[in-house]
């Protein structure tokens, strides 16, 4: 028996094509084959193309194409199509027994192909000056990611908008789910291992019916009815547009409503248009579908039955019997606060109309056809079904005049208690009949979807490019702080092909490092406290704080990193915004019953005292736990979370009488902790020097500095520093993780492991030497960097000491095990652009700077347009991962990747708010002779252009100048204006005279 594993296969059948047929076709030309059958001894391809793209099996979907095919190679073992310029011109190369042919094909057959060809081609759209992602509905997805968008909801100025903003995913048909608060599902995720199919395929779905005859349905664009079809994808909202042969256009909106006094918690809508371009008038019937997501989500795991006979049908009417909502009931307590519904209003010559059939069973609905095709389609039953799942079908009638239109409002959305303190059990219909009393009036769908989008027009306000590269203006004004946006209320928590009930991670406030200055400079510098807030009321008294919370915090403790990235967000926010009153407010201590409360200043001294002083490993060097930020490092299998070492520090005091002293162990040391620690020191220091805390100050200055000897002494391996120190092994066999000479290393030709963290954090922390950069980075060179980015780590055997790491997790090259996580690059890439400002070597820092626009280039999303089969991804949207064999983009969409990528660009850029100012400090791309920033602060706006010759130059060594309202200043700080006007700003780059 012959085992065949994907990643042992060697020969591709592009390959074997490419070297049959060598002496026919261009050394470079781009080849598109597939192995014929299992025997892998026959392969047929495409030559040619403009770019790797899918095509052979497309062209099998051709009935006349695909029987020439198997024709042609019942009597040969090889076939290629050759692609020319000329339509005229392709041929067909075959081979048998080692000898060639070439025959011309005949003008219609060469047109197909060629049709094939480029729909394919270019059916994967093209991102416009926008931002937004127009797509061909017909054409087929590169990757799960590719066509989707993501949609946020507006609850600034409503409370607890961190974890009651409603979100959604959305794919290029319009199918995908939707959230409300926390991870409570309005429309279903389906349960399965599709990751392209996230939602329910009934959500957000609707089929016309003429003279009894279904004339369309919107996730079916290869209907023969079909003439066209186009999705846009944007900033906040989808776009879908079809032209029927029988002479329709439709066009659909889908887009979440921003929130409103008295109205529900969260509401989708989706506006559907259809236009008769007609001279007839028409009479149609319009059935809107979708899924209601499960009250018991955790059930469908493991007991779908309770899921379903758990919830009952449930509609509302007006006197005359029109459903006003369609909506679930269900039965246990806990499901009493959270009611989901669906509306749907007509308007047709000036009237609202509300629907007079619904269906509320999916397997009534299809009957014995399917989902695109259902028997129950024409007549719905009007049934009321005693049990799950959430189903359910509205329709209505009406007639389309001729040159006429009729829009159809749909509104899903979700009745809350959260957030709502005078919920009682009048409030779903009060808030039902609200929406649907202020939405008869057609144009106010128009009016909510202009507030939407100036919401996210101000918020992407606070920073605009322009530069030599327009794809990169438009991504960086318009796509990515979006994308920061949604994951600073969203998080890990919900995306396309991340479907679990993943909470708000603690350590996810990095989100708010990058969206906190757009908020202030739109004027909500309260919301950004309020963010900061929610995150540090999950800090116990002692110091640690939860991993991950939705209303009740979890996991106290377990994660050694999360509670020293808190300090860091009140950092930049104390700097942006001079606030130092924040430091004063009173949040409430989490896992305290009954609740107490302490200042934020308070909580942040708890946070060092824990992390810096007592979960402390025998190198002085805060202990690893569960894992640190990187959740795969799991690596003391008899860890305690915080809330047992608080235990037993207790006793440890009880039996010593020492308190404040480490807490005894043998636990493993987190060098990346370090680091954070060592950070979060000297941001502090800053903090409590402005606010005169002048003791305080003094200790923690002593404390900072005995944890550099301490890091620089034991964590430093003379290539590396190191990722883990070891202290449970008492004969010495492994002592440290990371760096040469570790003996931990998977493969044999490398003395040693290596963890890209521990260089970008032994820089962000002000750690590293200039020597050991430049060693670093040599390490770096040989261990760590592919063709596609930089690796996590090199390859290592974690086995060896732990079970349920990565590297026992997941293959190598993917995600933690050697796979190219982004979130990390840009990390590095910070560290890089940090280290090449102050470095003193100009060689070191150009190197550094070059390594670090390198790797952001990987990371720019729009790039896959430029191989989008093979890089897959996103378009719009940063992926969490490539994999480092492959080169592909993969998920999940939401990552710290754009939020590190944001920062990444603010560090080129060489803004950086400071208490005595805004500092300027840009290194650009040598090949890049000028850029131009417009900063809105919120209380001015700075019109920043930066010029230099090409080359490397930084202010550190070159000569430059600096103006400010054209007068020139000493040194390179800002004044922070207040006065809401326009201030420009000039600087100057040149080489110094020798």
């Amino acid at each position: 028996m012959r085992e065949v594993v994907a990643r042992q296969v060697k020969q591709s059948a592009d390959h074997k094509l490419r070297v049959i047929f060598s002496e026919k076709i261009e050394k470079g030309a781009v080849i598109d084959g597939i192995f014929y059958d299992s025997t892998y001894k026959k392969a047929v391809g495409v030559t040619n193309l403009q770019i790797k793209i899918p095509v052979t099996l497309e062209i099998f979907k051709d009935r006349e194409i695909a029987k020439l095919l198997d024709e042609v190679l019942e009597e040969n073992e090889f076939v290629m199509i050759k692609l020319t310029k000329d339509i005229y011109d392709t041929a067909l190369l075959t081979s048998r027994n080692g000898e060639i042919t070439e025959i011309l094909l005949d003008f219609e057959l060469s047109k197909k192909i060629n049709e094939i060809v480029q729909n394919i081609t270019y059916g994967v759209g093209s991102i416009n000056e926008n931002g937004e992602h127009e797509i061909d509905l017909r054409a087929p997805a590169p990757g799960p990611h590719f066509n989707t968008n993501l949609l946020l909801g507006n609850r600034l100025g409503f409370s607890h908008a961190l974890q009651t903003t409603p979100k959604s995913v959305v794919d290029k048909f319009g199918r995908g789910s939707f959230r409300a608060h926390a991870a409570t599902q309005v429309l279903a995720t389906r349960w399965d291992m599709l990751q392209d199919e996230n939602g329910f395929p009934a959500n957000r779905q609707f089929y016309l019916v003429e003279d009894g005859r279904q004339i369309f349905y919107s996730a079916n664009v290869k209907d023969e009815n079909i003439e066209s079809g186009k999705c846009v994808h944007a900033q906040n909202y989808t776009e879908i547009y079809y032209k029927t042969k029988c002479g329709l256009e439709i066009e659909r909106l889908i887009f979440l409503l921003p929130q409103e006094e008295n109205m529900p918690i969260a509401v989708e809508a989706q506006q559907i248009k259809l236009i008769n371009n007609t001279s007839r008038a028409r009479k149609i019937k319009i059935v809107y579908t979708g899924m209601f997501g499960s009250a018991a989500p955790g059930a469908l795991m493991e007991d779908v039955l309770y899921s379903n006979v758990i919830m009952q049908a449930k509609v509302y009417t007006d006197e005359d019997g029109h459903v006003e909502a369609i909506s679930s009931d269900y039965y246990p307590m806990y499901t009493k606060g959270d009611y989901r519904f669906h509306t749907m209003i007509t308007h047709n010559e000036n009237r609202s109309l509300l629907p007079k059939e619904f269906c509320t069973s999916y397997s009534e609905f299809v009957g014995n056809a399917s989902l695109e095709r259902p028997e129950g389609l024409y007549k719905l039953s009007n049934n009321l079904n005693r049990k799950g799942p959430g189903f359910f079908a509205l329709s209505s009638d009406f007639t389309i005049q001729a040159l006429d239109k009729v829009t159809v409002d749909n509104f899903t959305g979700l009745v809350s208690n959260k957030a709502n303190d005078e919920f009682d059990e009048n409030s779903f219909k009060n808030e039902v009949q609200n929406l649907i009393n202020k939405y008869r009036d057609e144009k106010e769908v128009k009016k909510a979807f202009e507030s939407s989008q100036s919401f996210i027009n101000r918020y992407s306000s606070y920073m605009q490019v322009i530069s030599e590269d327009s794809n990169f203006d438009t991504y960086v004004n318009k796509n990515l702080p979006f994308q920061v946006l949604y994951q600073t209320f969203v998080s890990r928590s919900f995306d396309q092909t991340q479907k679990g009930y993943r909470e708000i991670g603690f350590r996810e406030i990095q989100d708010i490092y990058a969206s906190m200055y757009y908020f202030v400079g739109m004027g909500e510098k309260a919301l950004v406290k309020n963010l900061i807030k929610e995150w540090a009321e999950k800090v116990f008294e002692f110091g640690y704080a939860y991993h991950n919370f939705f209303w009740v915090g979890k996991e106290p403790g377990k994660w050694s990193d999360d509670g020293l990235w808190l300090i860091q967000a009140v950092f930049r926010y104390i700097n942006i915004t001079g606030d130092m009153d924040f430091l004063d407010e009173k949040c409430e201590i989490g896992g305290s019953d009954p609740i107490k409360t302490r200042s934020l200043y308070d909580t942040m001294k708890a946070i060092l005292r824990y992390s810096g002083e007592i979960s402390i490993g025998k190198h002085g060097i805060p202990l690893l736990d569960f894992a640190d930020w990187n959740d795969c490092l799991k690596l003391d299998p008899d860890y305690i979370n915080g809330v047992e070492k608080e235990r037993r520090y207790n006793e440890q005091i009880a039996r010593t009488q020492k308190n404040g002293e480490p807490f005894e162990s043998d636990y493993s040391e987190s060098v990346m902790n370090g680091f954070l620690l060592k950070l979060a020191f000297e941001e502090m220091i800053e903090i409590g020097e402005l606010k005169g805390d002048e003791e305080y100050c003094s200790n923690l200055e002593s404390v900072s500095e005995k944890l550099y000897k301490n890091l620089q002494e034991h964590a430093w391996k003379s290539d590396f520093f190191a990722r883990v120190l070891f202290n449970r092994y008492k004969d010495g066999e492994f002592t440290y993780l990371g760096a040469k000479g570790d003996k931990l290393s998977a493969d044999p030709n490398k003395d040693g492991t290596y963890f890209l963290n521990s260089f970008s954090w032994s820089i962000l922390a002000n750690c590293a030497t200039e020597e050991q950069i430049e060693v670093m980075l040599d390490s770096i060179d040989e261990h760590l960097k592919t063709p596609y980015g930089i690796k996590l780590i090199s390859p290592t055997d974690l086995e060896k000491i732990a079970i349920g790491t990565a590297t026992g997790e997941y293959f190598p090259g993917d995600r933690e095990n050697g796979g190219i996580f982004k979130h990390a690059t840009m990390m590095a890439t910070s560290a890089m652009l940090k280290a090449a400002k102050k470095v003193e070597s100009n060689e070191l820092a150009r190197r550094l700077t070059a390594t670090a626009y390198w790797m952001i280039n990987l990371v720019l999303p729009y790039k896959t347009m430029e191989h989008p089969y093979v890089t897959c991804g996103n378009p719009r949207f940063c992926t969490q991962y490539n994999n480092s064999d492959t080169g592909e983009n993969i998920g999940p969409t939401l990552s710290g990747t754009s939020t590190w990528l944001t920062l990444s660009l603010f560090d080129a850029f060489g803004i950086q708010y400071t208490a005595g100012g805004i500092e300027i400090d840009p290194i650009l791309m040598e090949e890049q002779k000028f850029i131009n920033i417009i900063l809105n602060t919120g209380k001015a706006t700075y019109n920043i252009r930066i010029t230099k010759p090409e080359g490397f130059l930084r202010i550190k060594d070159s000569s430059y100048s600096i103006k400010v309202d054209d007068v020139e200043i000493e040194g390179n700080i800002i004044k922070i204006f207040e006065d809401n006007k326009e201030h420009k700003v000039t600087i100057c780059l040149q080489y110094k005279e020798c």
